[in-house]
């Protein structure tokens, strides 16, 4: 009780009360991102990483692709992106689904992908597609929830609507009912660490994990509020709280909220 009435106190007043599948949410949450200047800076860090490591990587041609595009603003950044989501809405250059994605066979460089991977309930196939529509040498760029202990405790207690769950049997999650409800936040550490030799065993002749680490931004993104929460920290702190992530990056295992895993199709 304590915790619900919590979390009702730190809601964003402009995204209170409304259900996270409803399509109004996208042109909620760019408002709050547009006037969240640590949940930007949040989110710049996410975008420069996932671009070098795809410059880094993946050197094959095609396109490059952002699943689950919503509010966010990587386009800005990397103008040749297509950005795509499961629902129309501004900004959006296609609606994608990616366990059934619209695009031609080996023509994608790269596909990014922020916190859409726990969403999807059905993994294998995304797996699946991801072989069918990556160029040979290129490949996918997840960042998701990571579940190491600070990161799996404010995951477990923050959002009402999703789960994190290490211990779930298998990979599919029944409880989806909609693009953001009902998802495993724990799914990528389920996949790619506790199971990575069923993984590698379904999918190592065709797609192999050639990175993983932790992203430095969790102080700006928590203290941010996110798209749902207020903000606890004024914006001015952002290059003090961006040193003190950099500085702790030997730390990061145990205090990051998010992890980057890259995926390549083999040649």
């Amino acid at each position: 009780m304590i915790v619900e009435r919590l979390r009702q106190w730190l809601y964003e007043p402009e995204v209170r009360g409304v259900d996270v599948d409803d399509n109004s949410l996208l042109a909620k949450h760019a408002s709050v991102l547009h006037g969240k200047r640590l949940l930007r800076s949040a989110f710049e860090t996410f975008y420069r990483d996932m671009g070098a490591l795809c410059d880094h990587y993946f050197a094959a041609p095609g396109i490059e692709v952002e699943l689950g595009t919503g509010a966010g603003f990587f386009k800005r950044l990397r103008p040749t992106l297509m950005t795509s989501d499961v629902r129309k809405g501004k900004g959006i250059d296609l609606e994608l689904d990616a366990q059934s994605m619209n695009l031609k066979n080996e023509s994608v460089r790269c596909i990014y992908a922020i916190n859409v991977f726990h969403h999807l309930p059905n993994p294998e196939l995304f797996f699946e597609e991801l072989t069918r529509v990556l160029h040979s040498g290129g490949g996918c760029i997840l960042i998701e929830p990571h579940g190491g202990f600070s990161s799996a405790l404010l995951h477990r207690h923050l959002h009402s609507d999703e789960h994190f769950d290490p211990k779930a049997k298998g990979w599919r999650t029944s409880e989806i009912a909609g693009p953001l409800s009902g998802a495993n936040q724990a799914l990528a550490d389920i996949v790619f660490r506790r199971d990575l030799d069923l993984f590698e065993k379904l999918y190592g002749s065709q797609l192999e994990i050639v990175y993983r680490g932790y992203e430095l931004n969790a102080l700006r993104y928590l203290l941010s509020g996110g798209l749902n929460f207020r903000q606890l920290m004024p914006s001015f702190m952002d290059k003090p709280l961006t040193w003190m992530e950099k500085l702790g990056r030997p730390l990061a295992r145990y205090w990051s909220l998010h992890q980057i895993i890259v995926i390549r199709r083999r040649t």
